[in-house]
């Protein structure tokens, strides 16, 4: 049997930026957190960490895996290529949720679409699991790094639209007369296009801030895609059989529900791009995930991430060529945050 590793130890290997990612994942445990669409309830796995003298370290676990994030993206950027061999001459920043950043624990995640963006456009990733649009602008993380970058890659809104883990809220109870996929619109309720509004009110806040205060800067943002409900699924089929919706029993129906919140975030999302025409372009990653390609009722395999990020590459070659900020490079503002 391997001796266990104490807590102190993973703590000084975080802070030494010594933790590789295979102790992350041996070291920390993630699942679904039922109350949080895009989030996971981390935890300490005592199975191969020592915690007896510990008592407060449950509690420590998540921020310890944001912080072994950081060092581990930090890790990565040292570890790739010289700057001159990426394809922009400025960093990318990735502000978001998980479809940008999944948190390395056991059970071992899928890689995300910035991972495999990474080693062709030097990319700092900010992104957290379970960070909602509001608490991303409120927060502000990304701002000092965007006077060193010129794009801000953004991830963000799923959590919001789909009602924080309260989904139910936003649909009628089943009815049998609208039992048909193409009633999907039928049960869309008024409080989800009030909700859906004031996500799209902060998210045109946020590119107008930009646009203020680093007018240099482009937002790349998506609106996700299809994703499927499952058979008490933690935050789609779970509060969708509440309302009677049973995507055991009504896939097609239940399916076309989503597909319908989807497509509307999408088109508003792709509205701003027509109000920001120098500031947002929207990537449309709709369409990507065959059905066999999802992880959980919310995020992509692998397979699927690498043609989303394949999207995502795509928007970013289109892009006019980096210009030259005169600021600090993004890399002293990096060693800030894990100092």
């Amino acid at each position: 049997m391997v001796a266990k590793v104490a807590l102190h130890k993973v703590l000084e290997k975080i802070q030494s930026r010594t933790l590789s990612e295979k102790e992350a994942h041996r070291f920390f445990t993630a699942k679904p957190k039922p109350g949080m669409p895009f989030d996971f309830d981390i935890g300490i796995n005592t199975d191969t960490v020592d915690v007896e003298n510990a008592p407060s370290a449950q509690a420590l676990a998540g921020p310890m895996l944001r912080d072994a994030g950081i060092v581990l993206d930090f890790n990565r950027i040292a570890a790739t290529a010289k700057p001159a061999s990426f394809k922009r001459k400025l960093p990318l920043i990735a502000e978001g949720d998980s479809w940008f950043k999944l948190p390395e624990a056991e059970p071992v995640v899928p890689s995300t679409m910035i991972d495999f963006l990474q080693p062709n456009f030097a990319t700092m990733n900010l992104a957290h699991w379970g960070d909602t649009l509001a608490h991303m602008v409120l927060k502000g993380q990304f701002w000092p790094f965007l006077k060193s970058s010129d794009v801000l890659l953004f991830s963000a809104g799923g959590n919001d639209v789909l009602g924080g883990g309260e989904l139910w809220r936003f649909l009628e109870l089943f009815d049998v007369d609208h039992a048909k996929a193409s009633d999907a619109p039928y049960y869309l309720n008024p409080d989800f296009f009030a909700n859906l509004n004031v996500v799209i009110g902060t998210y045109d806040a946020l590119i107008r801030e930009v646009k203020l205060r680093t007018p240099h800067v482009i937002v790349l943002g998506h609106g996700y895609d299809y994703a499927i409900p499952q058979d008490n699924g933690p935050w789609l089929g779970g509060p969708m059989a509440r309302q009677g919706l049973d995507p055991l029993h009504r896939p097609a129906l239940c399916n076309a529900i989503v597909k319908v919140m989807i497509d509307h975030f999408n088109n508003r999302l792709k509205a701003l791009q027509g109000a920001h025409e120098k500031n947002f372009r929207f990537v449309d990653l709709r369409g990507t995930i065959k059905d066999t390609e999802w992880w959980d009722e919310l995020h992509p395999r692998e397979a699927a991430a690498r043609k989303l990020s394949a999207k995502l590459v795509k928007a970013v070659q289109g892009l006019p060529a980096s210009g030259d900020t005169h600021e600090s490079p993004f890399e002293a503002h990096f060693e800030k945050m894990v100092a």
